[in-house]
């Protein structure tokens, strides 16, 4: 047979043992972030240096009078 009585209340949950799968979650979330590069900075443009635009080009075209 089992125990009928307790003597003394079992101690309650750690700090741990409630908070564990938000622990988890907030690692799981960080390190995805870190992993999928949602945390890049330096991914933004210089803002002192402008990129390149783009120039135009003359065509060669033949004009009637050298013909």
């Amino acid at each position: 047979m089992g125990v009928k009585y307790v003597l003394s209340e079992p101690l309650p949950p750690s700090w741990w043992a409630k908070n564990k799968a938000v622990v988890a979650a907030v690692a799981g979330l960080a390190l995805g972030l870190y992993l999928a590069g949602g945390c890049d900075d330096t991914a933004a443009p210089d803002p002192h240096h402008p990129s390149p635009s783009p120039s135009v080009t003359q065509s060669r075209t033949t004009s009637t009078k050298e013909q």
